[in-house]
């Protein structure tokens, strides 16, 4: 068989096997919930729901950080690269890691900060 064919066919039917897989599962979970007489309403925590689209104020600025500091990275690395002859992913490589890391450590201290004072505020 042609690979140029086989890529797009494993792609295309993973994904289809998948989705197919998904909807069969909540189906049959949807099924034994008629049967065993349960609402969804009894799942239901006083939690409020996960939401992707809601993170914290520090969860935004923790991947904030990281982003603008990994792209940072990247010129840095591509400017190691033009500048002092670097022939190899490496050096584009180790900059990301190295700007993405200080990232993390910043927004460690940031965290830190608020949580500190938001500590105080509650006690005091």
């Amino acid at each position: 068989m042609n690979p140029d064919i086989l890529v797009p066919l494993t792609i295309f039917g993973g994904a289809a096997v998948v989705l197919w897989k998904f909807f069969e599962g909540r189906h049959k979970e949807r099924m034994a919930m008629i049967e065993k007489g349960v609402t969804p309403a009894d799942f239901k925590s006083t939690a409020p729901p996960f939401r992707l689209w809601q993170g914290s104020v520090l969860s935004n600025l923790k991947w904030g950080l990281l982003f603008v500091f990994a792209g940072i990275g990247l010129l840095v690395g591509q400017q190691l690269e033009y500048y002092f002859g670097f022939h190899e992913e490496s050096a584009v490589f180790g900059s990301i890691l190295i700007t993405g890391g200080c990232a993390l450590i910043i927004f460690y201290f940031i965290a830190a900060k608020k949580l500190k004072e938001k500590k105080e505020d509650d006690e005091g």
